[in-house]
């Protein structure tokens, strides 16, 4: 998902404006109203201004914006496997962290049961939407968390989850029910 500068955002925005001017204007016209020929000229004067300003941020645009960075291929086996079973899986969470999607394959945890935890960090809560998570706690043999495996090509994108993750919460390897071995994310006082 292509995501627009601030500067195209404020293009639209004076856009919208500028036909929110003329249909006003033209309404008032039709109704007989005489303040709708001036809304019109502002309409349509508001709309050059759009235009050459348009034109200006969208062809500067490229020059501005950050440039995409380019990671090399991952290496075979030095991927990291994460398992995840609350907001790691929400692709806006992972856009923030990684820059895009990782890919995600559902699997289950054996011997684990959720919990919450109230989150006070702004940045997680401004990441995440919430700021109330899903936290692993010890459970019985018959509890099963369910959730996916991420897969991370980058050792920069583990340091980035653990960053993310808060002081509540602890990395540890743990067997999946796939088989797979993966860090997890349990409660900091279950290790």
């Amino acid at each position: 998902m292509k995501r627009l500068s601030h500067g195209q955002r404020w293009v639209i925005g004076l856009g919208a404006f500028a036909l929110v001017c003329l249909v006003v204007g033209i309404i008032a016209i039709a109704v007989g109203v005489g303040w709708g020929i001036l809304l019109v000229v502002v309409g349509l004067l508001h709309l050059g201004l759009t235009g050459v300003a348009g034109a200006l941020v969208w062809t500067s645009t490229p020059t501005i914006a950050p440039r995409p960075v380019k990671r090399p291929t991952p290496r075979p086996g030095e991927t990291h496997r994460v398992f995840s079973y609350g907001t790691l899986r929400q692709p806006l969470v992972q856009e923030s962290l990684f820059g895009d999607h990782v890919p995600t394959t559902p699997d289950t945890l054996p011997g684990w049961r959720l919990d919450w935890v109230a989150i006070t960090d702004p940045e997680v809560v401004r990441t995440s939407g919430s700021d109330l998570h899903p936290i692993l706690r010890r459970g019985s043999a018959d509890d099963v968390v369910e959730g996916s495996t991420l897969t991370l090509g980058y050792e920069w994108q583990l340091r980035a989850v653990d960053d993310y993750e808060v002081a509540d919460y602890q990395r540890i390897r743990v067997e999946l029910a796939s088989g797979l071995s993966a860090w997890v994310y349990v409660a900091a006082d279950e290790v």
